[in-house]
Formats: structure tokens, sequence, C-alpha cells
């Protein structure tokens, strides 16, 4: 790539920017990693963080140029981008109360981390300057860098939007803190409108949520029809098909139908669309693999980070990897071997998957890849070696989103002249924090749950039963029990991996994922999730798509980080006993 002289004057890496990208990644950590526990997806934090960029370093040190604030944003998306890998997998053994050693699985994430940088760097090449792939994310934030005039106002709307949601979530909360109640946290319209009891039309008031539907625009319609189909349609045909035991009433039927239908057959299409995903991405892959030759890596060049400290990291990290998998487990040291190596090169060709789908469609199926990591690993390990199986499908997890981010923050290093090799060292320097934030900030919430008063015993913060549902552990969860109990319920997991092929042929990215994870997730943040995407479609067709994008989208991403923040400062609260759980 031909960078300017004048470009390479710019201040790039600095420690004004290396501070900044840090702060904004902790705290987008934090905030996302409570989102995806009650939603069960993520979302982007580059936007957020190139917002952010431009409003602190121009308020704060009144200075910055386009390429030191994509460093900043390649740092806090580099940091951020551990979350979903942790929290679609590790909440589970806190949910069914497996013992675990909580530094060994956290050695295997920050592995994992290092890992997907590692191995996704040298395909830089291919994928940018021969294959060309667009990646629409990384695209919009290049145009976000270089809109610096317009980095304060959008920051101000985000810390608006931010303000107004913590607002909202602090009233819900009166009860707890001995005041009167004045908006409660969920409204049941099912009740109101005198619905059947079956008919589950909860709405938790999420401004969270609805800034999340607002950020995913018109593909967020896909994941509300998911979860009308499952919460509106297909509970009340099988009550009148029958299939529902006539002692359940109210909401047990809705229980039953979704731990023995809906969320089976959503299991499936996120299988299913998985596999079609690989399927559909198998000739770029080929052509990637077959292009690919590390003989003709310079070992030095202004362009690229050495192979020498590429070969180095990872062979830390596998190491590190290898260590976790033989000391949370009871297999041998050969077999913790072969366990690590096969998890190693299934993150790097998920890895190269994942970054091809993010490239082309700007879809990231990390769900799906890890749930078929834990799965395979579970057919072939003894019963009782569930937290290995799933210290390696978080590993995993984190490695390929990693991946996908590498090459995102590239391409839009690409677009405003910031030098690759930079932008590697700084992403590789912090990805390690991630996932100590993310599994931080998992426990805490898990510790904020209380004591039963009447029992003693210590109440879940999340998981079944409680208002953060962490779904996506669940339906993990699900599935090695499956697996473990050699119950699979292999004709619904059929059924619904056909459908999610289908859906995946439609011509719309990851349509069998979204269907497939929208039909087990709770219906109650579905709703609000739902009505920001309407919000954004209504706002497009008022003022234009290039208006929400440019002020919408900071509002909402204000909207996430306000609730989540606030969300955390009361467990930490919880946990210290200054507030009622």
């Amino acid at each position: 790539m031909h960078v300017s002289a004048k470009t390479q004057e710019y201040p790039e890496v600095t420690w004004q920017a290396v501070a900044v990208g840090v702060f904004i990644g902790l705290l987008m950590t934090a905030s996302f990693s409570y989102a995806a526990l009650v939603l069960g997806f993520s979302t982007n934090g580059s936007p957020v963080a190139a917002i952010l960029g431009w409003g602190i370093m121009r308020a704060v040190f009144k200075k910055g140029t386009i390429v030191e604030n994509n460093i900043i944003q390649t740092i806090a998306s580099g940091i951020n981008t551990a979350t979903a890998g942790v929290i679609f997998t590790v909440p589970i053994l806190l949910i069914r109360g497996v013992h675990f050693n909580v530094l060994w699985v956290g050695a295997a994430t920050v592995a994992g981390a290092i890992l997907g940088v590692g191995f996704i760097i040298p395909i830089r090449k291919q994928m940018l300057d021969i294959d060309r792939l667009r990646f629409p994310s990384g695209t919009a934030i290049a145009s976000i860098l270089r809109s610096p005039a317009e980095g304060m106002k959008k920051s101000r709307l985000l810390i608006y939007g931010a303000l107004l949601s913590s607002a909202v979530y602090v009233i819900t909360q009166f009860p707890r803190l001995g005041l009167p109640l004045i908006i409660p946290s969920s409204i049941d319209l099912g009740q109101i409108l005198h619905l059947p009891s079956y008919i589950n039309n909860v709405w938790a008031v999420s401004l969270l949520s609805l800034g999340i539907g607002f950020i995913a625009g018109r593909n967020g319609l896909f994941v509300l029809a998911g979860g009308i189909l499952a919460y509106w349609f297909i509970t009340p045909f099988m009550i009148h098909l029958g299939w529902v035991p006539q002692n359940l009433t109210g909401s047990q039927i809705t229980s039953f139908i979704h731990g023995n239908m809906t969320r089976p057959l959503g299991i499936g299409m996120l299988i299913g669309g998985s596999l079609i995903s690989i399927v559909l991405t198998l000739p770029a892959i080929k052509a990637t693999i077959k292009s690919f030759n590390l003989n003709k890596i310079q070992q030095k060049t202004n362009d690229e980070l050495s192979i020498k400290i590429l070969y180095t990291v990872i062979l830390v990290a596998f190491v590190l990897f290898f260590l976790a998998a033989y000391f949370t487990s009871s297999i041998g040291i050969i077999a913790a071997l072969i366990v690590s190596l096969v998890g190693t090169l299934w993150l790097w060709f998920a890895g190269i998957i994942v970054s091809q789908a993010t490239g082309m469609t700007d879809w990231t199926p990390i769900s799906g890849m890890s749930l078929l990591a834990v799965a395979i690993l579970m057919m072939f390990l003894p019963s009782d070696e569930v937290v290995t199986a799933v210290l390696i499908g978080a590993a995993v997890s984190v490695a390929i989103a990693e991946c996908a981010d590498m090459m995102q923050d590239l391409k839009t290093g690409y677009l405003v002249g910031s030098r690759p090799y930079r932008q590697q060292a700084m992403q590789l320097a912090v990805a390690w924090l991630g996932p100590i934030v993310s599994i931080s900030v998992m426990l805490l919430i898990w510790n904020s749950g209380g004591v039963d008063p009447v029992t003693g015993h210590k109440l879940p913060g999340f998981g079944p039963g409680t208002d953060i549902e962490a779904p996506q552990a669940v339906a993990l969860g699900a599935t090695i029990d499956s697996v473990i109990k050699g119950n699979v319920p292999a004709q619904k997991y059929l059924a619904g991996g056909i459908l999610g092929a289908l859906l995946s042929f439609s011509g719309i990215p990851g349509l069998g994922v979204i269907m497939g994870i929208a039909m087990y997730l709770s219906i109650k943040y579905i709703l609000p999730y739902g009505l920001g995407s309407l919000l954004y479609l209504l706002v497009v067709w008022k003022w234009g798509k290039e208006w929400a994008e440019k002020w919408g989208v900071p509002f909402a991403a204000g909207l996430i980080v306000g609730e989540a923040l606030l969300i955390i400062t009361f467990a930490m609260l919880t946990v210290g006993g200054v507030i009622a759980p």
C-alpha cells in the first residue's frame, strides 16, 4: 500500500492515543459484556470508539489526527472484541454450578485473543490488496474518521443518550433504593390487553435494547420476526394441536414450549446456518490459502509486523492454551496436547471463514462457530470434561472475533493511510485485556444476585429465571446436555438445520443464524430491540439514511453505554452490600 510522505509525518501512535484507546476499550467491554448477557448478541464497538476518540482527543488534549484516532479505535475495538467470545460460552459453567479455575479459563481466552490476531495478520495482503474485500463496517468507520469537525457533536450526542438511559434505569430501580415505584423494569402488555396468558407480551423497559436495535437497522427486524414466530405463532399452534401437557397453565406453557420446541429448533437453525456459511465461503477460503505463502512474506518491511514476532507470540499463546487445557481437566498430557492442537487449527480455520464472511457481508457468525466447536469436542471428551470443552470453545470464540476485528480495522487503516504494522502491534499488545474485563464483569453480575432469605443459599445473578437470561450460554448448555445424555433432539435439530440452511440461501447474510438465535432469546428484550430497528427505518424514511447513521447512531450508542454502566455500578453496590439485590 502506498502512503504519502505527508501522511507519514502525522502523529499516529502517541501516548494520548494509546491511553484514550485503552480507556474507551475498557468502557465498551464492560458495557457490551452486560448487553451480551441480556440480549444474547453484541454489536460492533468501532463506531463508538471512533466517535468518542474524536471527542476526547479534541476536548481534553486539543489535538488529534485521522490516523491517530484510527489507532484509538483499533485499540478500543481490539479490547472490546473479546466480549462475545467470553459471554457466549463461559457463563454456562456458573449456571450449571460447575467448579472451574477462573484463572486458567481466563488464560485460555487470553491465548485465544492473541492467537486470533497473530494468525490473521499474514493474510492482510490477500484479503485487502488482492481480494479487495469491502468490509462494510471498516469502510463506514473510515468515513467517521475523515469527519473530525463532526466528532465533537457526535460525542455530545452519545453523552446525551448515555445520560437518558442512565436516568431511566435508575428510576426503574427506585424500589431497591427505598423509593416509590414510578417506572417498572418491565411492562406486561399481554395482561393489559387481556391476551391469553400463554401469549408472552412482556416488554423490558430497556433503552439499551432499543439502542442496539437502532444500530442493527433493517437486519434487526429479522430478530424481531424470529421472536414473534417463536412466541406468538408456534406457541398457540402447539396448544391448538394438543402437544402441551394439560396440567400446565399460563407462563408454564410458554416455558415448556420454549424448552422443548423453539429452543432446540433455534439451535438447529443456528448450526445449519453456520454450516452453510462455511460452504458458501469455501471458494474464497481456498483461494486465500492457495495464494498464502509464508516464505514470500518479508522479514523486514515498513508495512507488516515482523514474521519472527508473529511466530513468537503465536508459540507463547499456544503454550498458554495447552497449559490451560491440561490443568483444567483430568486428561493426560498427550490428550491435552492433541485437544489444544485441534482447537488451534479450528480457530485458525474458523478465523479465516469469519474474516471472509465479515469482509463480504459484515456478518460474524461467532456463536455458531463456538457452539460447533464445543459440541464436537464433547463427542470425544469424557462427559465430566465440560470445563475443557467450554474453555476451548471460549478460546475459539475470542480468537475468531479478534480475526474479524483485526481485518476490519486494517481495512479502515487501508482507507485512511495508517501503517498496518502499527495497528497490528497495538492490537497484539492490548487484545489480552478484553477477556479479563469481560470475565470480571460476568463474575461481578453473577455475585450480585443476593441470598435466598428462606434457604440462605446464594442466588444467581443471571441465567434462567432471572432478569438476565444469558441466552447464548443457556443454548450452549442445552447442546452439551444433549450430547452428554445421548438424547439429542435429532429431529428438531435436523428440522431447524434444514430451515436455517434454506434461509442462508436467501441472499440475506446470516439470515439462518439470525433467525435461529431469535428463536431462543427472551421475548421481553426482543420486542424493544425490534422497536429500535423500526425507529431506525422511520428515521431513514423521514430524514434519510445519512442522517440516521451520522446523528442517530451516536445517540443510540449512548443508550447502550449509559444503561450498561449503571447496571455494572448497581452490581458493584449490591456485592458491596450498599443496596439490596
